[in-house]
């Protein structure tokens, strides 16, 4: 991707995309921290709760975490009987 901000080109470079499974929410939230500039999208893996209680994280839990970090959720994917996972962008910028 580039960006031609005043006559400058900037060259970005950013890998497409990444699968994490969170063990917790504090593990999501240092995750999300780490890496949302590093990848553009980010896909959060999650079980559903009708074969894990307690969730290690929840669907609202993840898309508050990500939206802290100013992440928005644009879609989910079903994995498996048992696992999901939502995708995560950041919000487009106004200047590129």
């Amino acid at each position: 991707m580039t960006c031609d901000i005043k006559g400058e080109i900037i060259n970005l470079t950013v890998s497409r995309s990444i699968f994490f499974e969170p063990k917790n929410v504090e593990e999501l939230s240092s995750f999300l921290s780490e890496n949302k500039d590093n990848y553009r999208e980010i896909w959060i893996v999650l079980t559903k709760k009708e074969y894990i209680s307690p969730q290690p994280v929840s669907f609202n839990e993840a898309v508050s975490e990500a939206l802290k970090q100013g992440l928005v959720d644009s879609r989910t994917k079903t994995l498996s009987k048992a696992k999901y996972s939502i995708r995560f962008t950041k919000r487009r910028s106004k200047a590129c």
